[in-house]
């Protein structure tokens, strides 16, 4: 059986982001390289991954090397820093079909249903939340109907929050999950602990 794993917000290329986020790496090459062993050490050939965006940023001409080498069938959620993110139309065709290269599946937003028939969300966006003051790009985020959302852009160590209406939001970035896609049954965990936790209260 093919499994299912979920991350966010790899950052390949990017030297500022370590110093931003407090990334454990001397410099971009040394995340890349971990990046890609940690994916590769849980992600099967047959596996699929959903990515909630901000892939990677630098030089262009270094991504093929880099992308080419991650395990799975991969599936793009745009994230603000991915190059077709709110690019004029030919522009944004055209970083869709370069992005295809690697991903089998490009879209802004989508859903799944889990193994357990949780229902989830998927969006780079919370509903709720940012790495900056205030929520940026508001136009982007999916409404709020009380679905459990997976999400990354916040580079939190959080993995577990609720929307200002109390919806729960599991963060998938990898600065949450030690560098490593987060598989199908991390997901159902952590909705469980939140379920246990609206028990309790």
């Amino acid at each position: 059986m093919n499994r299912r794993f979920f991350t966010s917000d790899t950052h390949f290329g990017h030297a500022n982001i370590i110093n931003l986020c407090n990334r454990p790496f001397k410099d971009f090459e040394h995340m890349d390289e971990t990046l890609i062993s940690n994916w590769n050490s849980v992600v099967g050939v047959d596996d699929h991954v959903f990515h909630m965006g901000d892939v990677g940023m630098g030089k262009w001409d270094r991504w093929d090397a880099l992308l080419t080498r991650l395990n799975g069938h991969k599936h793009l959620i745009v994230g603000n820093h991915d190059r077709m993110f709110q690019a004029r139309p030919a522009q944004a065709e055209r970083w869709n079909n370069e992005y295809s290269k690697w991903f089998d599946t490009i879209t802004n937003s989508g859903s799944l249903t889990l193994e357990n028939g949780v229902q989830v969300m998927m969006s780079h966006f919370p509903y709720n939340g940012d790495s900056h003051d205030g929520d940026r790009f508001e136009n982007e985020r999916l409404a709020d109907e009380g679905i459990v959302l997976l999400h990354g852009h916040t580079h939190s160590h959080e993995t577990i929050s609720r929307s200002t209406a109390g919806t729960v939001q599991i963060h998938v970035g990898v600065d949450a999950h030690d560098y490593t896609p987060l598989s199908e049954q991390q997901v159902i965990d952590y909705i469980r602990i939140a379920d246990d936790i609206d028990g309790n209260l």
